[in-house]
């Protein structure tokens, strides 16, 4: 298999500090996996619709957890290769994903990261987007230590104005942490 970036947790002490190594959400093998996900955590279908928790686990199996999760608890604190929010649609019968994002302030993961989710989704034989549907950049501020989300590809610093690295620079959090 291809080797692909793993993402370390870059988020909250306190959030990390709460998380059990045990656990891993639940483990997405085939599509009905993820119905039975639904019926044994009492997710709320609403509008034909559940959005949850994801993360691409280093053996780049796909793992849900509950939305409102984080998804550090979600990984059991482990490294991912991608992280991020994702929406299922049940209608029919059929189950398929509408939108998918890397949208996670824990990991921060590259929207170049998709490469991996299409891999596991395509596995998974279960249709969705062709690219995250929204794709996040992440970058970190060297001048005041902050994490920073880009927007309208302003790489400015939401902190202290100082101007951010073109590049993904998120690893270099983990000498302040």
């Amino acid at each position: 298999m291809k080797q692909f970036q793993s993402y370390f947790y870059i988020g909250p002490k306190e959030i990390a500090a709460k998380v059990d190594p045990q656990y891993e959400g639940c483990k997405i093998s085939q599509i009905e996996d993820i119905q039975k996900w639904v019926k044994a955590s009492n997710q709320t279908i609403v509008n034909d619709v559940v959005i949850a928790t994801f993360i691409i686990n280093e053996a780049a199996i796909l793992v849900l957890s509950d939305r409102h999760s984080e998804h550090v608890a979600c990984a059991g604190g482990r490294n991912v290769l991608s992280a991020g929010e994702i929406t299922f649609n049940f209608e029919e019968g059929e189950v398929y994903i509408s939108e998918i994002t890397n949208q996670s302030t824990g990991y921060c993961p590259k929207p170049s990261s998709w490469t991996v989710v299409d891999l596991v989704l395509n596995k998974l034989k279960i249709a969705h987007p062709k690219y995250f549907t929204s794709a996040f950049e992440f970058r970190y501020c060297e001048h005041c230590q902050t994490k920073n989300l880009i927007k309208e590809e302003i790489y400015e610093c939401a902190v202290c104005d100082a101007d951010l690295d073109l590049e993904w620079n998120m690893n270099k959090m983990c000498l302040y942490l």
